[in-house]
């Protein structure tokens, strides 16, 4: 019998040398990780603070990323390459220039990996719906993954999730992957080509299977917003920081890990009325630095 592979599923540190509000708790990560040495670590995007605007914020987590001390593989999320072009209001939409800047600092936005008796594919969630010649590459890459897969059991990462609690639900949210592209992952699900899903972006963790579909979220390693469900949708999640320990073998078994040395921080009030303060936070440069140091001070 093969043995499982142990996978920590990490999304959305939102990283930043200038702005280093979460880097406490991404040192308290790197040194977690460093003791229980997962076979590789899969970053379900976010992976800087405003990657999509600020260059230097995509090179610094690409560093932290590097610390890891083990294989990891990450997608981006839209902080990294910008918002779906449908959605973007506030925030940046994706560009190809965004994204090929990601390609540059980070490496692929689309792959598939192989490990034990898994296959695990990659999606840039952030250019669907986009037109980019891109969209439909992956699109491609997708059919010749799973057509490829062979024996093995496939698992799809992603920023985004793919829904909330059907396949044909009408998102009037903006959470989920747009239905088009649902559709098209659809056809997929419904030939029992993928087991399961990974994903980031909603600063919760859920463990739900869909329609014979595991879907899995990880939480953020850096902060939640609305712990008290006060003003953002009710998914059903557990809004805390943290991170999730899967291990692919024959089943699939999940564990949500919520280090007590992790500050639950919710950033609700920074974001409520928008997100200017919290990309544009008047004291930001003063922190300047800390984000190497902090390995020194952490505890």
């Amino acid at each position: 019998m093969t043995a499982s592979s142990f996978i920590a599923f990490i999304s959305d540190p939102h990283l930043s040398e200038e702005r280093p509000f979460f880097q406490f708790n991404w040192e308290i990560l790197v040194d977690e990780l460093s003791q229980r040495r997962p076979d590789l670590v899969l970053v379900g995007g976010d992976l800087a603070l405003d990657g999509a605007n600020n260059p230097s914020d995509l090179w610094f987590a690409r560093r932290q990323l590097e610390r890891l001390g083990c294989p990891w593989l990450a997608v981006p999320g839209n902080h990294d390459v910008g918002d779906l072009t449908k959605a973007a209001t506030s925030e940046a939409a994706v560009t190809e220039e965004r994204r090929n800047r990601y390609l540059e600092t980070i490496g692929r936005d689309f792959w598939s990996f192989d490990i034990g008796d898994w296959r695990i594919i990659g999606l840039n969630s952030m250019i669907l719906t986009s037109g980019f010649a891109a969209e439909a590459e992956q699109e491609r890459f997708l059919a010749r993954s799973i057509g490829e897969a062979g024996s093995r059991q496939v698992a799809l990462l992603s920023h985004m999730a793919v829904c909330d609690a059907a396949l044909s639900e009408v998102d009037t949210t903006g959470w989920f992957v747009p239905s088009e592209s649902r559709d098209m992952l659809g056809a997929y699900f419904r030939a029992g080509k993928i087991q399961l899903c990974l994903s980031g972006d909603m600063h919760q963790s859920r463990d739900r299977t869909i329609e014979g579909i595991r879907h899995v979220w990880a939480p953020s390693t850096a902060f939640v917003t609305d712990m008290r469900e006060e003003w953002r949708p009710k998914f059903g999640g557990r809004k805390r920081v943290g991170w999730t320990e899967v291990r692919l073998g024959k089943d699939i078994e999940v564990t949500m890990h919520e280090p007590r040395r992790m500050v639950d921080f919710d950033i609700g009030n920074w974001v409520h009325d928008g997100t200017g303060l919290y990309y544009e936070f008047a004291c930001g440069s003063r922190f300047a630095g800390f984000g190497t140091a902090a390995k020194q001070i952490a505890p």
